[in-house]
């Protein structure tokens, strides 16, 4: 076992390298359930207010609670068959009833732009969400380092949900944020969007304008995306440049247009980090 980890049960887990072992095995863990199993290793045997694991888990962030239940729902489901220490307080929080047998240092809080709201939106039965659903956080029926999310590096620095009837178009500009380990999620279809904002999280959506026949698609999504309190970054990629565009889209709710790939590199990248910035130049 490694000394610097913690231990409980079946469980190891060094939260300095956000590295969670159960009964053996390597299991992933997205950041947010990383920096909150630390809090509450930390606080070991005592409540801990939802308040405080918003903050370790989306530091600097506004994020609605509904988030924080759903990375406890992942959280259980990565502890196996410890997962059942891990409490609901009423009304308060969360209090992880263990014993651990050594100290556990707070998770390192990584800078980070402002998360948005989530709202709880009907799942419906698109493919995408049946993907997810049935393999993208299943890592504890996966062994050692074969149990990392499908088509994402281990040490994605975040996401990017793009919408596109025609995804070959994107190739060069997918495979530019892939090399500066971005992960890259693609869908055709905006009705499959707000599903998987309300599970997963993405620093920022990708949408082309007209899609499926639809010349304003790409507006009806952003507006859609903010109905339903959802305030991720929004981005249209479009071959028609125009002020009015521009207007719209800002007008929707989105944070720009962009017309060629460094356009769209410059807006976007800055939401990664300083690093994915440096890259770029």
């Amino acid at each position: 076992m490694n000394g610097d980890a913690t231990h409980f049960g079946q469980v190891e887990f060094d939260a300095v390298r956000r590295r969670l072992t159960v009964a053996g095995r390597r299991v992933a863990l997205d950041p947010p359930c990383a920096a909150i199993l630390a809090v509450l290793l930390e606080e070991a045997g005592r409540d801990v207010s939802k308040d405080r694991l918003l903050e370790a888990g989306w530091p600097g962030r506004v994020v609605h609670e509904n988030s924080l239940a759903k990375a406890i729902g992942r959280l259980r489901q990565a502890l196996g068959g410890d997962g059942h220490a891990l409490e609901t307080v009423h009304g308060y929080g969360y209090r992880l009833t263990v014993v651990p047998d050594a100290a556990v240092a707070p998770a390192p809080r990584p800078r980070r732009l402002r998360r948005p709201a989530f709202l709880t939106a009907a799942l419906g039965s698109t493919a995408a969400a049946a993907m997810w659903l049935g393999g993208v956080f299943d890592d504890t029926r996966r062994s050692g380092e074969s149990a990392l999310r499908r088509g994402e590096p281990a040490d994605a620095v975040g996401r990017i949900l793009w919408v596109d009837d025609h995804p070959e178009n994107n190739i060069k500009e997918k495979r530019f944020f892939e090399q500066r380990r971005i992960a890259v999620y693609q869908v055709t279809a905006g009705e499959e969007v707000p599903p998987l904002l309300a599970m997963y999280e993405y620093r920022a959506v990708i949408s082309d304008m007209n899609r499926h026949g639809r010349p304003l698609a790409g507006l009806e999504l952003v507006r859609e995306m903010r109905r339903l309190g959802d305030d991720t970054p929004f981005f249209l990629y479009t071959v028609v440049p125009s002020a009015a565009q521009r207007k719209l889209v800002a007008d929707a709710g989105g944070q720009g247009a962009a017309v060629t790939p460094e356009e769209l590199y410059a807006a976007v990248l800055p939401l990664f980090g300083e690093g994915s910035v440096r890259e770029m130049r």
